[in-house]
């Protein structure tokens, strides 16, 4: 099958460029002669498959079918989101495709000065909700 969808088909008819590398004129293929005749043509395409991409943050939240990620961060400040979010995007492992290998360093982005900040504090709570109820927890 040459397109998986109508909407592939469109695209590619919609553009001239395109469809003259693809298509040429059955014309300049065969002559074709006022009797009947019997045209064996053959024809090579392109298989499409349409597809559309997001950033890490506008997947937040959503929960995807099946997903292709990238997780080779680009230079500068790696932030949590950019490698967590995309991993969490599915249901199972068998919907999840890594594009190629990344370093295992990516996975273990340190804390901000704030969020470690934050964990103390939140460590703290905890400890004094344990002495304040210890026959609950």
């Amino acid at each position: 099958m040459l397109w998986q969808s109508s909407r592939a088909a469109s695209l590619i008819l919609n553009s001239n460029l395109i469809l003259r590398s693809f298509f040429p004129k059955v014309s300049n293929i065969a002559k074709v002669a006022k009797r009947t005749t019997k045209i064996s043509i053959k024809r090579k395409a392109l298989s499409l498959i349409t597809a559309y991409s997001i950033t890490t943050h506008k997947s937040q939240g959503q929960t995807l079918n099946k997903i292709i990620i990238d997780l080779v961060t680009p230079p500068g400040p790696v932030e949590v989101a950019s490698v967590y979010v995309p991993l969490s995007r599915v249901k199972r492992l068998d919907d999840l495709m890594i594009v190629r290998s990344f370093e295992f360093s990516s996975l273990q982005v340190k804390p901000s000065a704030a969020q470690a900040e934050e964990r103390n504090r939140l460590g703290m709570i905890a400890k004094n909700t344990q002495k304040r109820f210890p026959s609950i927890l």
